[in-house]
């Protein structure tokens, strides 16, 4: 990677939500309908990831990061943080990815991307490790390794 990209990486990672901080709270519902906050997930390690449909670092990354949800059985909330990834984009492009559960709009609640701004993230995919208590175990501004969630889950209280 280039010196200077490895700085924007670092300096956008201190600008997101930090290790050990309680990730902040949201308002969004499933493709059901059924409303998910951030404590709806306390007591169990979950992932956060936020993505847009046109990212080719998610494409690339989402079969891998499937394949994690499917084995670990942890909450894998996916939320787009691009406004034009429509409840019907959403629906389309999660039909290969069963084990993620996908976040949208809630009339009355939150929308993806003011909950992308509340955990300032600044691009995507960016991905969240939470432990039991909603603090973040970790977070990555780009690309994720499998084996570096699976490192990060166990810290996370992952049984």
């Amino acid at each position: 990677m280039r010196p200077w990209l490895a700085a924007l990486f670092l300096a956008l990672g201190a600008l997101a939500a930090t290790q050990g901080q309680v990730a902040p709270d949201f308002r969004l519902r499933d493709l059901s309908g059924k409303v998910y906050t951030l404590a709806s997930f306390r007591g169990k390690p979950v992932v956060i990831t936020f993505w847009a449909s046109w990212c080719p670092i998610c494409r690339a990354e989402f079969p891998k990061l499937h394949a994690l949800a499917q084995e670990y059985k942890v909450p894998f909330v996916v939320i787009s943080r691009e406004p034009r990834d429509t409840e019907q984009v959403v629906r389309e492009y999660m039909k290969s990815y069963p084990a993620f559960l996908p976040l949208v709009a809630l009339p009355g609640g939150d929308n993806p991307p003011a909950v992308a701004n509340r955990y300032r993230v600044l691009g995507q995919p960016w991905t969240f490790v939470l432990d039991r208590e909603g603090r973040v175990v970790n977070l990555y501004a780009g690309k994720v390794e499998v084996e570096s969630l699976r490192d990060d889950l166990a810290l996370a209280g992952y049984e």
